[in-house]
């Protein structure tokens, strides 16, 4: 997701977190579904993990509020 406000909606922010990839591909499912981009970041930078560990979510600040509420009762909404 470029950094650029203009362009992507403002800095990115998170609105969920993942246990693994898996989990974190079925959310980012869900957002794009509705049309709001998204992107994975892991939390732990360990090679060694790959799929597995914790990850956030993140979309354009000014998607963020649609996306909370797409996800509202999803596991690992906040």
């Amino acid at each position: 997701m470029p950094s650029s406000s203009s362009s992507s909606g403002g800095r990115p922010v998170k609105v969920a977190y993942a246990l693994n990839q898996m989990e974190a591909e079925m959310i980012q499912g869900l957002l794009g579904e509705h049309g709001i981009p998204s992107m994975v970041q892991r939390t732990v930078d360990n090679p060694e993990f790959l799929a597995a560990g914790p990850r956030q979510i993140l979309v354009p600040e000014a998607a963020a509020e649609e996306a909370r509420e797409v996800l509202e009762g999803a596991p690992g909404s906040d």
